[in-house]
């Protein structure tokens, strides 16, 4: 069938929700191909429509219902095979399936939230909810595949289906997915740089970004201040240290006695819930023990003066290579590119 792909041109637009009672949330998704009906249905397939590097959020009808956690999206949808009882009232009236086809994509980093979002939760801004709906549906033509239902005489309650459109205006309304957001994120604080088209939502007004400054004086200051701190706080409990960043995958050699600390430094003026990691840093914290200290909430003045900061380090860190979500990536360029300025 074809699907509405309203969120083609907006690559901020990059988040599901699976609505499931099923017990090993965040490994897959998982869908047949086909209804009771033999037909194709909306809901499953979406799933053909999910992208590597998509971020899922788990509706959980067992256990709240509401949000309850999130995974990324590891690899394209695939042909596979699912035995599955329909939940609808046609689907009740026969047993459970053989194995049929499905569409399968791949998920990994599963976390759960800190604050799940409960269905109580989303029916206290249901007008904003419903608000959020309304200019969607102005903005677009065609179905939106909506994760919620809303009506004049129910209140609100997950829509009756499988995977559904979370639109990006909706996560950045809720203060409790901002770890997602800040996950999702493939350029810190410049979301809009390149401009968004017309059928995408405005920015929530609470949305701020929340990483890399713009202008890379300020980014410099905020980066500087956050190195100062560390080093000055190592120095104080007798460690010989070193900023070794220009030149080694980590920030902060700290040496004592027989002891070598290799110290990854992030600073950021907002509240950070995900930082950016490159490559190298990765490697180098799999291999050899390294203490990550984050410094956010700093205070950046007009004149590029930097004041205090909120504290949090993990000692022994090593990032395990599931959460890692590609925000950006690596080409390397193929054979036959013309030469020179294109023609008109």
């Amino acid at each position: 069938m074809a699907i509405n792909k309203w969120w083609r041109h907006d690559p901020s637009e990059r988040y599901w929700l699976e609505i499931t009672n099923r017990e090993d949330i965040g490994t897959n998704l998982l869908a047949p191909q086909a209804n009771d009906r033999g037909e194709e249905y909306w809901s499953y397939a979406l799933v053909r429509e999910v992208r590597p590097g998509d971020l899922v959020l788990h509706w959980d009808k067992n256990h709240g219902p509401g949000m309850v956690g999130y995974s990324h999206a590891r690899g394209e949808a695939v042909a596979s095979t699912i035995t599955w009882q329909s939940r609808g009232t046609y689907g009740r009236q026969r047993s459970a399936s053989g194995p049929e086809p499905a569409w399968e994509a791949p998920l990994g980093g599963y976390r759960r939230l800190r604050r799940p979002v409960t269905q109580a939760r989303l029916r206290e801004i249901e007008p904003t909810i419903r608000a959020l709906r309304d200019h969607l549906t102005e903005a677009v033509a065609g179905p939106l595949y909506f994760p919620f239902a809303l009506s004049d005489t129910r209140p609100l309650r997950a829509a009756q289906g499988y995977l559904t459109k979370l639109p990006r205006a909706l996560v950045e309304e809720l203060v409790e997915l901002r770890e997602l957001r800040q996950t999702a994120v493939s350029e810190p604080n410049e979301p809009e740089a390149h401009g968004l088209p017309p059928a995408s939502l405005p920015r929530s007004r609470r949305s701020t970004g929340y990483g890399r400054q713009r202008d890379a004086k300020r980014r410099q200051a905020v980066e500087r201040h956050a190195m100062d701190l560390v080093l000055s706080h190592y120095r104080s409990l007798g460690y010989e240290v070193e900023d070794v960043g220009d030149h080694s995958p980590w920030d902060i050699t700290a040496r004592k006695n027989e002891t070598e600390v290799h110290i990854e430094v992030k600073g950021s003026t907002t509240t950070r819930d995900a930082v950016d990691l490159t490559e190298g840093e990765v490697r180098h914290a799999e291999g050899i023990p390294t203490c990550l200290i984050v410094i956010d909430q700093i205070e950046l003045g007009n004149d590029l003066r930097c004041h205090g900061g909120r504290w949090r380090s993990w000692n022994d860190w090593a990032p395990a290579r599931e959460e890692l979500v590609a925000t950006a990536y690596r080409y390397p360029l193929p054979g036959g590119g013309r030469e020179g300025r294109p023609s008109a």
